[in-house]
């Protein structure tokens, strides 16, 4: 027979359950909302945004075998992940996440592929373990990274979809095979080792849907050795996550709560306080590795409505913007000297991988039909005909001919500076050639030719739209410009063009799908007629309430998608202007505010 016991530890839908079986699995669930020549700076790691966001490692030192623990992100129990480990084992730990560094930084070295062979020296030699048994917790480590299963449910980021995979993912952190050296088929593995006292290397397989986050745009980067050299896991969970939350401001204010259940640590109302005593000890650990300049708890009440507020050294952006660019760097210079597959190539974010030239010998007569593409000036400089020849060397003959040609026609200044900075970050498009800022004079013809061809939309959106504040003008074209990239199904600068061509158009397209954003009472009342206030249903008309509810759900959304300098604030803005008609009209309903928070921000 089997004994089942329930811990409810508060009575708000936010505080986990623990559900405790004394059969011997125990299920708990929880609410939580290349070769080194190539490289600058080794050091630099990818880390992938759902390692970043969500408990993939578990801070618990009090793990229990065949303990599957469940994180829920919502009120509905319909986003959330479930870690789930091999039978007879724990779920990964700190141990874990050390070891999975580690591997980033490996990886890294040995080009970015998505599969390669480590030893135990090796991953020690980052790690520095101590331990005589460094081989047997290592080999540990790599087994239960690769047998945890992580099952994601409306959480799992991807890159490729730009935004959250809907559908239920069930997949491990990585593949393993231990390769025994000893063994005559493992020959071709053996030879390749010099150090004759290793008796298996390992390899690691990084699962799909996290590889690709971590070539694409799915990451974040980190300093390896840094990470390392935090001690504790809630200390370096606190770090990688702030990093992402400040996006590139000096202070950042949080929540306490919000924090506890994000790392997450045990929340126990009753002794909050001691949860709060480890915050704090990893703030400081933080402080002591110069990672944050301050930080500082304000507490009016009790310890669940507290904040924390942190403070970041002057420095803290242009680290963090050397760590991208240098990281970036580093893997362009590898990726056009080193064999990557096909599959790879076509992944990597921002790379233009050229073939081998093909029939073109540089010569004196090519690098001086080059420059007589470009603006007369580059006659003049004695380095041109080096910095050519490199460049075709690097990213082959057609590129460079269209930058040639792309100089002149923008009657480019300084030449050499803007040739090197026009090939680098790809400023000239494989077909069109197009300057990297949008032409005034360009938009304008972009206007007239839409006035001209397409059917006239009602221009009275548009003047109620003017009427608006400028934050909110600005929200709104924001939402229509993401709407528009949605149906084009890319953005790139002949999109950015067209829709400054057509921008009135396309807002009050928007606007029409929107109409209560303008308040338009033809809307209003048939939305009433459709949802009457049902009886008993809560009407809410503390405006101080329905604000705090709306900024907790913004920021709670940002577990599930990444927001750009100043969007979190328009989100808001455009939030509470549709909330604000409902308001006015004595009629937002509890069900209601949802309805409009789920459409705006999937929670």
């Amino acid at each position: 027979m089997t004994k089942k016991i329930i811990k409810q530890t508060s009575e708000h839908w936010w505080n986990y359950q623990e559900v405790i079986d004394t059969q011997p699995t125990e299920y708990i669930e929880e609410n939580v909302y290349v070769d080194e020549i190539f490289l600058k700076n080794k050091a630099l790691i990818r880390i992938d945004m759902n390692i970043i966001q969500f408990p993939i490692f578990s801070k618990n030192t009090r793990r229990k075998v065949n303990q599957v623990v469940k994180y829920f992100f919502n009120k509905n129990k319909d986003t959330y992940i479930t870690v789930s480990p091999k039978a007879g084992d724990y779920i990964p730990g700190e141990g874990e996440e050390k070891t999975f560094i580690a591997l980033m930084q490996i990886m890294k070295e040995k080009g970015m592929p998505k599969e390669f062979t480590v030893s135990a020296v090796e991953l020690n030699e980052k790690l520095k373990l101590k331990s005589n048994r460094y081989n047997a917790a290592l080999k540990e480590s790599l087994l239960r990274l690769s047998e945890t299963n992580y099952n994601f449910k409306n959480t799992m980021y991807s890159s490729e979809q730009n935004g959250i995979i809907k559908e239920e993912i069930s997949t491990p952190i990585l593949t393993l095979r231990i390769i025994t050296l000893s063994l005559k088929e493992n020959q071709s593995y053996r030879d390749s080792i010099s150090d004759k006292r290793i008796k298996e290397i390992y390899q690691i397989n990084i699962s799909d849907l996290f590889y690709k986050n971590i070539i694409q745009k799915g990451y974040m980067v980190y300093n390896g050795d840094t990470l390392l050299e935090i001690e504790t896991s809630t200390a370096r969970t606190i770090y990688m996550l702030i990093e992402k939350l400040r996006f590139d401001n000096l202070y950042l204010k949080l929540d306490t709560i919000f924090l506890i259940k994000r790392i997450p640590l045990k929340y126990n109302k009753s002794r909050l306080g001691k949860t709060v005593n480890t915050l704090e000890n990893a703030f400081n650990e933080l402080v002591n590795n110069n990672l944050i300049s301050s930080f500082k708890f304000i507490k009016e009440s009790t310890w669940e409505k507290s904040e924390i507020e942190i403070y970041f050294p002057e420095k803290a952006n242009e680290e963090k913007q050397g760590r991208f660019y240098g990281d970036r760097n580093d893997l362009r210079k590898m990726l056009s000297d080193l064999t990557v597959s096909n599959t790879e190539h076509d992944l990597v974010e921002d790379i233009e991988i050229i073939e081998p030239i093909k029939n073109i010998k540089i010569t004196k007569d090519v690098i001086n039909k080059i420059i007589n593409l470009m603006p007369s000036k580059a006659q003049e400089l004695k380095t041109m005909p080096k910095a050519i020849k490199e460049a075709i060397e690097k990213y082959g003959y057609e590129k460079v001919e269209k930058t040639a040609i792309y100089m002149k026609k923008n009657k480019v200044e300084k030449v050499r500076a803007y040739f090197l900075k026009a090939l680098e970050n790809d400023w000239v498009e494989d077909d069109e050639i197009i300057p990297p800022k949008l032409d005034r004079i360009a938009i304008k013809e972009a206007q007239l030719d839409f006035d001209m061809n397409t059917p006239q939309y009602n221009e009275s959106l548009y003047i109620e739209f003017e009427k608006l504040s400028i934050e909110v003008q600005n929200g709104i074209e924001t939402y229509a410009y993401r709407d528009y990239i949605k149906k084009c199904g890319m953005e790139t600068k002949i999109q950015q063009l067209a829709f400054m061509g057509s921008r009135k158009k396309y807002i009050c397209e928007y606007l029409e799908r929107y109409p209560e954003i303008l308040g338009k009472k033809k809307e209003i009342k048939e939305k009433e007629s459709e949802s009457p206030i049902e009886p008993g249903e809560k009407l809410l008309t503390n405006t101080a309430e329905i604000r705090q509810i709306i900024l907790d759900i913004v920021d709670m959304s940002k577990l599930l998608k990444t927001y750009a300098a100043g969007e979190e604030t328009k989100l808001i803005k455009i939030i509470i202007a549709e909330v604000s008609i409902y308001i006015k009209n004595r009629n937002l309903t509890k069900n209601k505010l949802d309805e409009i928070l789920d459409k705006h921000t999937g929670i």
